[in-house]
């Protein structure tokens, strides 16, 4: 039902209501009246400054519509990266749980490997292990998810998911990669052969990435990371101390040449794959 006005405010009236000069009970009354008059609403236009109109709007549009980039969005924006890929890196939690789960596994690594008894050739070889671990992990992490709060936007995001999850990995990979080398300065004794899981762990994130595109990327990053932490404590059960590392395999100079041809062939099929990755981000294989 609609309730007819029987009252209208005359131009004085709105005059000092847009002033200011109304007691507050009658600018009350006013407000009151004015939204469910037309007539009124319509008069009192012209005594709206349109300079402060114009002001106030541009406000609510940077503040509502447009937020301020966030301080990270704004630093990546600096080093040349353009503003749609910054964008989607600083709003999607699992990158962001991705860099983590970086920082913690490779610190976690370094502290546990320096904190070892015992030899040094035993703490080298823990972090030789462990140390691919944590660039499969993040990998894994940066796969979208039913759960992301960000995953309409990802999908909704006019790029090819492979080029999404592209970005996305290689964003999580670099630092977890970094970091993983820092870590690896803490481990003592070591020399050289703390350089000895880079290649296992590119071969074991690309063979992920692969296998991804056919199977569920949890279920290829558990078998993987059971798989390589299984082999190794095989081939060293019955070795000595003093000799692990030329024990395991992935770690000789044949192991290392196959980790390089692994990941090559693991990037060829990515490459070759990579509409998959469209019907994984669809929600439709993973």
């Amino acid at each position: 039902m609609t309730v007819e006005q029987t009252w209208h405010a005359d131009a004085d009236v709105l005059a000092a209501y847009v002033a200011g000069r109304l007691g507050r009970a009658t600018a009350a009354s006013l407000e009151a009246h004015l939204l469910a008059c037309a007539s009124c609403r319509a008069g009192i236009a012209p005594f709206a400054p349109s300079e402060q109109l114009a002001g106030n709007l541009a406000v609510l549009h940077s503040r509502i519509d447009a937020p301020p980039a966030p301080r990270t969005e704004r630093f990546l924006q600096r080093l040349g990266l353009p503003e749609r890929i910054t964008r989607l890196l600083v709003v999607t939690p699992s990158a962001r749980l991705a860099w983590l789960i970086a920082v913690a596994g490779a610190m976690a690594a370094a502290v546990i490997a320096a904190d070892v008894s015992g030899s040094s050739q035993r703490a080298t070889f823990a972090f030789l292990v462990g140390a691919p671990l944590v660039p499969l992990g993040v990998v894994t992490a940066t796969f979208a998810t039913r759960s992301d709060p960000a995953r309409e936007v990802v999908i909704a995001t006019p790029t090819p998911g492979f080029d999404l999850l592209l970005v996305r990995v290689v964003a999580v990979l670099v630092p977890a990669v970094v970091l993983t080398l820092l870590a690896a300065l803490v481990v003592p004794g070591q020399g050289g052969e703390g350089a000895l899981w880079l290649l296992p762990a590119l071969g074991l994130a690309t063979a992920t990435l692969a296998l991804a595109s056919w199977i569920p990327v949890r279920a290829v990053s558990g078998v993987l990371g059971t798989a390589w932490v299984a082999a190794a404590m095989v081939s060293v059960r019955r070795a000595p101390r003093t000799d692990l590392i030329e024990h395991y395999i992935a770690f000789r100079p044949a192991g290392q040449a196959v980790m390089v041809a692994i990941t090559l062939a693991a990037a060829a099929v990515v490459v070759l794959r990579r509409d998959a990755f469209d019907l994984i981000d669809a929600g439709r294989t993973q």
